[in-house]
């Protein structure tokens, strides 16, 4: 399948992306807490202070896991918490979590986990993704941004290949012109997804979850999108 896009296939990661009602993290205490009232810093900062505890908490499951399931040693990684975020670092993979206000919804938060992976799946362990308390649930790869056509004229062009591709192949496609996304859902339950505002496409699989099984099965299904991020890899991997 080709969209006749400019991928940046060596910047792909895995998300995942959790919204949650302020009411229900952990830490929010119903009398003594107020609602945020508008989007910005101290929103953020809000929900941020509320799961300090459990973003710690879970960067260092991350981090032991890394250990006890890669057999890693404790040089080898690194690990950073931060009131933002934190991370981990290793030679498999780079991990980050983040919460933010829902830019959605201000009753909310948005968590945000990415998994980038440092060598080919068929590289990792079957265990791989026990590393990680909460599995990523979509590919997500980078666009170029163009510099010769407007997002309005590449709209067009990209709705209409994924409607060239339903016609041949069945599924469906939606767009919203006002946020610049389109996606297309294949029969199988797959959902490519563009984004131009965020210069995103991303790929989901009805009943695929985890790193090392959303590369393997989007290679699989999707070779010509995401071939070149898998071989990539296992290039990195043997230089």
């Amino acid at each position: 399948m080709s969209l006749g896009l400019e991928l940046q296939h060596e910047r792909a990661f895995l998300r995942r992306l959790d919204s949650v009602a302020i009411r229900e993290l952990p830490g929010f205490v119903r009398g003594r807490h107020r609602m945020p009232t508008e989007h910005g810093r101290a929103g953020d900062l809000f929900v941020q202070t509320l799961v300090e505890p459990a973003l710690a908490d879970e960067v260092r499951v991350v981090y032991d896991a890394a250990k006890r399931v890669l057999g890693l040693r404790r040089r080898q990684l690194q690990r950073a918490i931060a009131v933002d975020g934190g991370n981990v670092e290793a030679p498999q993979f780079h991990y980050v979590i983040e919460i933010c206000l829902d830019p959605a919804d201000i009753s909310r938060a948005l968590w945000r986990r990415r998994v980038i992976p440092l060598l080919a799946p068929r590289a990792l362990p079957i265990e791989f993704d026990e590393v990680f308390p909460i599995a990523c649930d979509e590919l997500v790869v980078p666009l170029v941004k163009p510099r010769t056509i407007g997002v309005a004229e590449r709209f067009d062009l990209i709705v209409e290949r994924l409607e060239d591709f339903t016609a041949v192949h069945g599924g469906g496609v939606e767009e919203d012109e006002d946020q610049a996304r389109a996606s297309l859902t294949t029969h199988d339950g797959s959902r490519i997804a563009l984004d131009l505002g965020t210069h995103e496409l991303s790929l989901r699989m009805l009943g695929v979850s985890g790193c090392r099984a959303l590369l393997l099965e989007a290679e699989r299904r999707f070779a010509e999108l995401t071939g070149p991020i898998v071989s990539g890899l296992g290039a990195d991997a043997r230089a």
